[in-house]
């Protein structure tokens, strides 16, 4: 059953060249971004209330090749940032970046869907109408997904582009 396969496929993938080599780079987003379990972090205090312009990224301590974008309001389906990193040269390394959802809700949309079926079913027992009742709430659930896919979209560019702009500022401080 793939049905909610095209609500987890990348939202962008792209390439960007950088000066820092991976271990830097992993060096240099731990230290910048929040850790994902630091929520009192002020940088992600200000993200989350929408008092910072930018967004701001936090990684996983044991991954910080893997950002989550932070921002005012909570959309389970934005895309987190996975990246890859290429060694092209002695100065340069090529970074393989995914905006893409994590799959961690995918299991639970499923069990949404069969606890609607089975509800309607052992609704329409009593009342005939109740599989009409699962099907529209199935119908909702799509609904909602293609509405938050769609503002998750929107955000794409944005998360780029501060993203990139994270990333420079990382170079100058290296150097």
């Amino acid at each position: 059953m793939k049905i909610f396969d095209k609500y987890f496929q990348p939202y962008a993938e792209y390439c960007l060249r950088t000066t820092l080599s991976e271990e830097e780079l992993k060096e240099a987003l731990a230290q910048e971004c929040p850790a994902t379990s630091d929520v009192l972090s002020w940088k992600a205090v200000k993200a989350v209330f929408g008092l910072s312009k930018t967004i701001v990224f936090s990684c996983d301590p044991d991954d910080p090749l893997h950002l989550h974008p932070i921002k005012a309001y909570r959309n389970t389906s934005r895309g987190d940032l996975f990246i890859r990193c290429e060694k092209a040269s002695n100065e340069e390394t090529i970074l393989h970046i995914s905006i893409t959802q994590s799959g961690k809700y995918k299991w639970l949309l499923y069990a949404i869907v069969i606890f609607a079926l089975f509800w309607g079913v052992a609704a329409s027992f009593i009342i005939w109408w109740g599989i009409i009742l699962a099907a529209v709430f199935i119908g909702l659930l799509f609904i909602i997904l293609e509405c938050c896919r769609a503002m998750a979209m929107d955000e794409v560019p944005q998360i780029r582009q501060d993203f990139e702009i994270m990333l420079r500022t990382l170079e100058r401080k290296s150097r």
